[in-house]
């Protein structure tokens, strides 16, 4: 019973949804692709910078960081990535 009450209530919501019209074509230049972010923003712009460096020609960067600055590490990503006080001592590897 309570499945096809589910069922029917997305069927009610999905039925009432408009479809989106196409987007028009835009006279735009591949090669000219840039990508820029703030902040967060900017950490996300440089891996799609680095992901994707065949398709996007610039990067504006603002008070972000390195590429795979976290390497797979949440305590990366908090300590190091997002302190801007955060300094290794010579010859350390983090």
């Amino acid at each position: 019973m309570v499945d096809t009450l589910r069922l029917a209530l997305a069927f009610a919501f999905f039925s009432n949804v408009a479809v989106a019209e196409p987007l028009p074509s835009l006279n735009l230049e591949p090669e000219a692709t840039t990508v820029s972010g703030l902040s967060s923003g900017a950490f996300m712009a440089v891996q799609l910078q680095v992901a994707f460096s065949s398709a996007i020609s610039g990067a504006g960067i603002v008070a972000g960081g390195p590429y795979d600055c976290a390497d797979e590490s949440l305590w990366r990503a908090l300590f190091v990535c997002m302190d801007p006080f955060f300094r290794c001592r010579p010859g350390q590897f983090l």
